[in-house]
């Protein structure tokens, strides 16, 4: 593992993974930090996975030369948060919810703050979540003379 830390994409079997994992690999280039992608299948699927899906991500997690992990759960959360708490995980890269996505990101955001994600919409466009550290908070509020509304840590 990279003393620099881990760039994780998570990945499910569409098209649109392939934007997300271009652009975890360019920001773990940017952060000389190894990418890993991770996809959460439901539960049922172990019995009788995508194969043809399955080897689709791995060919585009090997153009990367990223390793992948593929979880079956019915708690995609809980599975994404547990590889949080146990890697060294500087980026979370994830697709952009669209209008009838599940709470996925919102939950994961709330069970791992400080983690920093980035989502990636169908057309490339990445948003960033980040937590801005107090100390450029205090610096921003000292220096600006607009409204500062100061969120608990």
């Amino acid at each position: 593992m990279s003393e620099n830390g881990i760039v994780l994409v998570c990945v499910t079997a569409q098209h649109s993974s392939r934007l997300l994992i271009e652009c975890g690999k360019k920001l773990a280039e940017e952060k000389n930090a190894e990418l890993r992608i991770f996809s959460v299948l439901p539960q049922r699927q172990s019995f009788s996975p995508d194969l043809d899906a399955l080897v689709r991500l791995q060919e585009i997690a090997d153009d990367a030369h990223a390793q992948m992990k593929v979880c079956f759960s019915d708690s995609p959360v809980d599975c994404v948060s547990q590889e949080l708490l146990t890697k060294n995980v500087r980026m979370l890269v994830t697709g952009f919810p669209g209008k009838n996505s599940t709470k996925f990101i919102t939950q994961l955001h709330a069970n791992s703050p400080l983690t920093p994600m980035c989502m990636v919409d169908n057309d490339g466009t990445a948003y960033s979540i980040e937590r801005v550290p107090r100390s450029a908070q205090e610096d921003y509020a000292a220096q600006s003379s607009h409204a500062y509304i100061h969120t608990a840590e």
